[in-house]
């Protein structure tokens, strides 16, 4: 199974498609895609994106912090992460700002570090880090949250977030750091999709 996996990427790759399909999810390289939401992810060399498999809606990516070049299924109760997601909530919060204020009424108990107002790529976002305790440990939480308002679409949140371990940290920020520099808002047609 696992030759017919590789060979069937490879194929994949040489063909212009960065995702496989596995028995529990779909696992992207090079680039993620979402054609629906307007977005897409330049992946660093070597890292592999886990989604969901269809017929679930395509809502982002996990990457596990731990072994980033891991094919083998991601969870998203793992103490190392970094993805990104996509949220038609925008419309219910109205801004980035409200999101995360949300986020953290949900999380209860968290040490903020920071939080404030940013811009990305021209667009409205807000930025938070905040420490949660988990058990014996402390995990390290940063969400990029970012606004978008479409003329041809509803609003849209898009969410870049990591959480890691002391331990951790730095290994984690780095990709994480890679993904926000790797993510590009596409232009939306008329119909809600990107044409890229």
């Amino acid at each position: 199974m696992r030759t017919l996996t590789v060979a069937f990427f490879f194929v994949g790759v040489v063909l212009g498609q960065q995702w496989t399909l596995t028995a529990e999810e779909t696992i992207w390289r090079v680039r993620y895609r979402n054609g629906t939401r307007c977005y897409a992810v330049e992946l660093p060399p070597g890292v592999v994106a886990h989604s969901s498999l269809p017929p679930s809606p395509n809502h982002g990516f996990l990457i596990s912090g731990l072994a980033p070049e891991t094919t083998a299924a991601v969870s998203l109760d793992a103490d190392r992460l970094v993805g990104v997601y996509d949220s038609y909530d925008a419309a219910e919060y109205g801004s980035a700002e409200a999101y995360l204020k949300q986020l953290l009424e949900w999380e209860e108990s968290v040490e903020v570090v920071s939080n404030h107002s940013a811009k990305f790529q021209g667009l409205k976002a807000a930025y938070v880090h905040f420490r949660k305790k988990k058990e014996l440990t402390v995990l390290e939480n940063e969400e990029l949250v970012v606004y978008r308002r479409s003329k041809f679409d509803s609003p849209m949140l898009y969410v870049i977030w990591m959480r890691s371990t002391s331990q951790g940290y730095a290994q984690d920020k780095k990709l994480y750091e890679q993904i926000r520099s790797g993510f590009r808002i596409l232009p939306s047609l008329k119909n809600g999709s990107s044409p890229e």
